[in-house]
């Protein structure tokens, strides 16, 4: 094992839906740089359910193979759909198959998590003025 690999025994696989659009799936990309950055003890990588690369089972695939122990999947989407419900549970069973020895959790749904509340209402105030609005503090 290498230096490198060594470093790293947590690992954090953002995954969407994924688009035909490129632009569109750079944002996953670039969103999963910046969240490396901010957790550079974590190996993050990014996936796409459909459309695009790289694909939930490369990226574990990659992950495992950079020595990475445990596994944390985020669900970047904002309902449990089919892909939550149904996909992409299947995928992390057969992940699970392969790799027998690695810790592999999945959290809720982006959109379950209640702090997105917040991040409209900010935006909301933000633009209080545009919208006609007095801006509320409470």
């Amino acid at each position: 094992m290498t230096i490198q690999q060594e470093a790293f025994k947590r690992g954090l696989l953002i995954i969407d839906h994924g688009t035909r659009s490129a632009a569109a799936n750079q944002r996953l990309e670039r969103f999963a740089a910046r969240v490396a950055t901010a957790r550079p003890d974590w190996l993050v990588r990014h996936a796409h359910m459909e459309l695009a690369e790289p694909t939930f089972d490369q990226s574990i695939d990659d992950l495992v193979a950079a020595g990475v122990r445990h596994v944390f999947i985020h669900l970047h989407f904002l309902g449990a759909g089919f892909h939550v419900r149904e996909s992409i549970p299947e995928l992390v069973a057969g992940a699970r198959d392969r790799h027998p020895a690695i810790r592999i959790e999945m959290s809720a749904p982006l959109g379950e998590d209640p702090r997105l509340v917040e991040i409209v209402i900010g935006r909301l105030d933000e633009h209080a003025d545009q919208l006609g609005e007095a801006r509320r503090d409470d």
